[in-house]
């Protein structure tokens, strides 16, 4: 009978599990897997930092569905790629952060590299900790890793392996070909009947749609639904690629940055229909950014609210829902689509939201030589409807939230945690996991350093992303809320780069934009390379935000 060795047999999973690519720091405690991984044929990118690894991980969780994998070494390795399990969680990104552990005969000594207790270290940010001690225990461990990423609301699983796993052999014939497949809860008929009456009832009702797991049938499906029952869509925070931008029905998009005309809708609407979204804080804000669950009133709404989640943890958390369905959203759009929704003519309640939101999204153009307002349409319209936008946190993100428009499913990668540096590894994961796509970065100056240094990494690969890196030498959102409560800014500066020369350094083509009529050319220029490009937007305090 044909044996491998724990390694091999890893490797193999990977492969045949996941598909590749896999993203790892190499260091002490998975150097046996890496070279297990090269011989089976898995794509692997070599990163500059852990947390740049796993964040790319995370990205490849979102867009294909599949745990994402990223291998890291001992404690140091570990311990640098918390950040972004943290940002995987609160995403709700399936992933697999594989650690390589010492060996058990000198657990519990302190050896070199390492750390007594992953299960501590991580607990508050992964869904799931294993730890692996034997090869024969692979195939259960990497399974029961595979489905708690999938289970319920996604999230990032942490898999510790000791140093005999990979020596270990087992047999071939025991590595299942597939991967297990998660349960899928379904709501009962009697539930479903009782929430299309109670949508059919309403006089203002309103879709909020937003988490993971939607597949992009789903989403024609919810596009569908909105037009046969007349009810308009708002989507939740950077999860604006679940409805057409297009859409007659579609409203606008919660969380930070929200239009204020919408919140007020929220607050007049009598039947809310929440659709796989977390009614946690970031998705509650009210008027004012950082006062959450002040949108939708807590505990007791005063409006209706029907909450549909796969996750049981997430039904009743904060909110007294009138309806609280464990099942996926799709799952429930489809149902109540074969019910026969009640059809709506277009009123004043329809109009009014829709009209909100293009007044909110056409704005104004932006004061000083670089309109962003202007640069975001450019993109928009250079781009294929198709292109993957992924962006950090800062000021500089509202310009795309507001003026880059998403016609497509898949096409916007954001962090709901508030990490900053999250634009460019995201990139790196989409574009390693789907090479014929386009895909675009946009980072502020404190945001891109962050996790810079992985534009070494998309050289490396020759990766064709383009990152628009927005320059003000500022921490612009801090900034602002350091002016608006004490009237004056403390540690907010930052010290001048120049983006371009950073980026040549690395051997990435780079373009300096200081006026609006620059960044066509540039960006032409850009979008023609084969390889990663950068375009810096040198902008000033009065383009902080729109």
């Amino acid at each position: 009978m044909d044996h491998l060795t724990g390694a091999g047999a890893l490797a193999l999973l990977i492969r045949d599990w996941a598909g590749g690519p896999a993203f790892h720091v190499p260091g002490e405690g998975i150097l046996e897997v890496l070279d297990a991984l090269e011989g089976a044929g898995v794509p692997l990118v070599s990163c500059r930092h852990e947390a740049g690894a796993a964040v790319a991980a995370q990205a490849v969780g979102q867009v294909t569905g599949r745990p994402g994998i990223c291998l890291v070494g001992r404690a140091p390795g570990a311990l640098n790629a918390a950040l972004a399990l943290h940002t995987a969680r609160t995403d709700g990104a399936p992933m697999i952060l594989i650690l390589g552990q010492p060996s058990r005969a000198i657990t519990g000594r302190e050896p070199y590299l390492d750390n007594a207790d992953f299960a501590q270290a991580f607990a508050p940010s992964a869904k799931w900790v294993g730890s692996c001690d034997s090869a024969a225990r692979l195939v259960e461990m990497v399974s029961r890793a595979w489905v708690e990423a999938l289970t319920g609301r996604h999230g990032p699983v942490v898999l510790a392996l000791h140093e005999e796993v990979w020596h270990e052999e087992i047999p071939a014939a025991s590595l299942p070909a597939t991967p297990p497949v998660p349960p899928r809860p379904q709501a009962p008929g009697e539930d479903l009947d009782r929430l299309a009456d109670a949508l059919a009832a309403a006089q203002r009702p309103l879709i909020i749609v937003g988490g993971t797991g939607w597949r992009a049938e789903e989403t024609r499906c919810l596009s569908l639904f909105a037009e046969e029952s007349g009810i308009p869509v708002a989507t939740a925070y950077r999860r604006r690629d679940l409805m057409q931008t297009s859409h007659p029905l579609m409203v606008g998009e919660l969380g930070i940055g929200a239009d204020p005309a919408l919140a007020r809708k929220v607050a007049e609407a009598d039947c809310l229909l929440v659709l796989g979204m977390r009614l946690g804080e970031i998705n509650t804000f009210g008027a004012n950014v950082f006062e959450g669950y002040r949108l939708i009133e807590a505990p007791v709404p005063a409006q209706a609210v029907h909450h549909v989640h796969p996750d049981p943890a997430e039904l009743n958390a904060v909110y007294r829902t009138s309806t609280a369905l464990l099942a996926h959203p799709g799952d429930v759009v489809a149902a109540l689509r074969a019910r026969g929704p009640k059809r709506r003519e277009i009123g004043d309640w329809q109009r009014d939201l829709r009209a909100a939101r293009e007044a909110f999204t056409t704005g104004k153009p932006c004061p000083g030589p670089l309109d962003l307002n202007a640069v975001f349409r450019s993109l928009r319209a250079a781009l294929p409807d198709d292109a993957m936008l992924t962006v950090g946190a800062g000021a500089y993100a509202h310009w795309p939230q507001r003026y880059f428009a998403h016609e497509v499913f898949g096409t916007q990668l954001g962090p709901k945690s508030g990490a900053m540096g999250y634009g460019l590894p995201a990139a790196i994961g989409a574009q390693a996991a789907q090479p014929g796509r386009r895909v675009v970065a946009v980072a502020g100056d404190g945001c891109f350093l962050m996790q810079g240094e992985e534009l070494a990494t998309a050289a490396l690969y020759g990766l064709p992303i383009l990152t628009i890196v927005v320059n003000n030498s500022l921490y612009g959102a801090i900034a602002a809320s350091q002016s608006r409560m004490f009237g004056r800014r403390s540690g907010t500066a930052l010290a001048p780069v120049d983006f371009t020369a950073l980026a040549g350094a690395m051997g990435v083509k780079g373009w300096k934009v200081r006026a609006t009529a620059e960044f066509g050319p540039a960006l032409t220029a850009a979008l023609a390379e084969e390889g990663p490009t950068l375009i810096e937007l040198i902008t000033g305090e009065e383009a902080l935000k729109p």
